[in-house]
C-alpha cells in the first residue's frame, strides 16, 4: 500500500512540474521574446554602413559583439567594445522625421556633420556620432519624410583625446535632444538612463584616459 502512494506522489509531483513548465512558457516566454527583439543587435544594425566610404568605422568595430569584422588585421579598432559609450533616446508611441532631426541640428548644433544619413556631433576634440537606432542604423535621405522611433549617440573614445569631457557633451546634447524633441533617456540596454550609470560612465571614460595617458 505504501510503495502505491509513493508511486501516485512520484506521478503527481512529474505532473506539477510539467504544468508549472508550460505556464511559465506561456505567460514568460513570449514577453522575454519581445524584450530581446526590441533591442537592436549592433552587428544587424551598423553592418549595412561597413562598406559606405564614410561609414562609422570605429563605432562598428568597438560595438562588434566579440565578431571580427573582416578588414585587414591592422585596420582594426584596437579599443575593445567595453570602452563604447551608448546613450538610447526613445518615446513611447514617438517617432522623429529626418528633416525635422536636421532643422534641429542646424538650430541648437552647428558643429555637425551629415554623413548619408547619420551624422557626426563634434565635440572639442573629438566627435559622437548620431545614427538611426532601428535598422539599418542610418536614415533613407531619399525620403524626406523618413521617421524612426529611436535614436542612438555613440561615443568611441580614442588614445589622446579627452575622453570624460567628450562624453559629457555627448550626455549634455543627448539631455538637449530628449528635450526637444520629447523622447526618454537609455543606456546601452535600454534600461532608463540613470545618473548612477552615468556615473558608472564617467569612471570608465576616466579609466581609459589613464590607461591610454600619452
Amino acid at each position: 500500500m505504501m510503495l502505491n502512494e509513493i508511486i501516485v506522489l512520484i506521478f503527481g509531483i512529474i505532473i506539477a512540474v510539467t504544468i508549472l513548465l508550460m505556464l511559465r512558457k506561456i505567460f514568460f516566454g513570449s514577453r522575454t521574446n519581445l524584450k530581446i527583439n526590441k533591442k537592436v543587435n549592433s552587428r544587424e544594425l551598423f553592418e549595412p554602413l561597413e562598406n559606405d566610404p564614410n561609414s562609422l568605422r570605429d563605432e562598428i568595430s568597438s560595438f562588434d559583439d566579440n565578431e571580427a569584422i573582416e578588414e585587414p588585421q591592422d585596420q582594426l579598432t584596437p579599443e575593445a567594445p567595453d570602452n563604447l559609450f551608448v546613450i538610447n533616446l526613445e518615446g513611447e508611441d514617438k517617432t522623429i522625421a529626418y528633416k525635422h532631426l536636421i532643422s534641429l541640428l542646424e538650430e541648437y548644433s552647428s558643429n555637425y556633420s551629415n554623413e548619408g544619413g547619420w551624422f557626426r556631433i563634434f565635440s572639442d576634440d573629438h566627435f559622437f556620432s548620431l545614427v538611426n537606432g532601428l535598422n539599418p542604423g542610418r536614415f533613407d535621405t531619399s525620403k524626406e519624410d523618413d521617421e524612426t522611433t529611436a535614436l542612438t549617440l555613440i561615443l568611441s573614445p580614442v588614445s589622446g583625446t579627452n575622453t570624460i569631457s567628450n562624453f559629457n557633451q555627448m550626455v549634455t546634447f543627448a539631455e538637449l535632444l530628449a528635450s526637444k524633441l520629447d523622447l526618454n533617456l537609455f543606456d546601452s540596454e535600454r534600461n532608463p538612463l540613470t545618473q548612477q550609470m552615468i556615473d558608472h560612465y564617467s569612471h570608465q571614460a576616466e579609466d581609459f584616459d589613464l590607461r591610454n595617458f600619452a
